[in-house]
């Protein structure tokens, strides 16, 4: 996707939501530094982080991920392209009504279904763009399915240890149709700035010997727990040659309470390029927490 229209779609305002899917849903990595990856997204995972971010990592990189609440990830990966799969459960909330002053109202659990390809370009020397295509199948209880076609776009900027990475998700704002509900559902725009600091050489393991990241939602999103705007700092660091890699990381909700989350995760090489990762995620409140567990082949 050519840079200008990226842009120009990344700055469109969010329409206001009948639900959202939290940022840091996916991703072994990226959930165990906190979710501060838009600028590190070097693997699989990256066609759903930052798509851009596929031209600086592995030559190949396929990855199987499962966790909390029937989440699922698998994602094959090369510099150019992205296959991916994965599955995510959402509670629905509206600002649509109103009981007593209560403010956001569940309604239920939603769920996507998503298939995607991506594309990426590099634009000039430090400069990458890539888009996701998915295919998103969205469920409500009993109620049915509908198909609908969305877009994420994400652009890389590097220069020597330094990124920068901006990523749009959900930029056709999808809307599913569900009996029962006025509104229907649909899935809001979301826009993500990260900052990072990736020094990279080889002996330490393809993504070492170390990062560290900063991540700003630059839209909000309406969860059950209410309107969040996220803040993320997180990094990683890779033992004994790049097979043992430790990260953390904690984010916050710019808005309201200023809800803490907390994250950890580990990464132990097997042979032949196998690796075996986990996380997991802690804060206050149950909806945000999680955890996750991946295997990975990357060379």
């Amino acid at each position: 996707m050519p840079l200008a229209v990226f842009l120009a779609l990344a700055l469109v305002a969010a329409v206001r939501p009948v639900s959202a899917q939290g940022f840091e849903a996916l991703g072994t990595r990226a959930q165990g530094m906190g979710g501060a990856f838009v600028a590190v997204a070097d693997d699989a995972s990256a066609v759903y982080w930052n798509p851009a971010g596929l031209g600086t990592g592995a030559t190949v990189d396929a990855q199987i991920e499962v966790g909390r609440q029937e989440r699922v990830f698998a994602g094959l990966a090369i510099p150019s392209l992205g296959l991916s799969y994965w599955r995510l459960p959402t509670v629905l909330v509206s600002g649509g009504r109103q009981e007593e002053g209560s403010g956001e109202v569940r309604l239920g659990v939603f769920r996507t279904t998503n298939f995607g390809v991506t594309f990426v370009q590099t634009i000039v020397n430090g400069i990458v763009v890539g888009s996701t295509m998915r295919l998103v199948r969205g469920e409500v209880g009993t109620a049915g399915a509908r198909t609908a076609f969305d877009l994420d776009a994400g652009m890389m900027a590097s220069a020597g240890s330094v990124r920068v990475g901006l990523t749009a998700r959900n930029l056709r704002h999808p809307e599913f149709a569900v009996a029962g509900l006025s509104q229907g559902v649909s899935l809001d725009r979301q826009v993500r700035l990260g900052v990072a600091l990736v020094p990279r050489t080889r002996p330490a393991g393809i993504h070492g010997p170390f990062s560290i990241a900063v991540d700003l939602d630059l839209t909000k999103s309406t969860l059950e727990s209410g309107q969040q705007k996220e803040l993320a700092v997180g990094g990683e660091y890779w033992w004994a040659a790049g097979r043992l890699g430790t990260r953390g990381g904690l984010r916050f909700n710019t808005l309201g309470e200023h809800d803490r989350v907390g994250s950890a995760g580990v990464t132990v090489g097997l042979p032949r390029s196998i690796f075996i990762e986990g996380q997991m995620t802690k804060g206050r409140q149950d909806t945000r927490n999680n955890w996750g567990i991946s295997a990975r082949v990357t060379f």
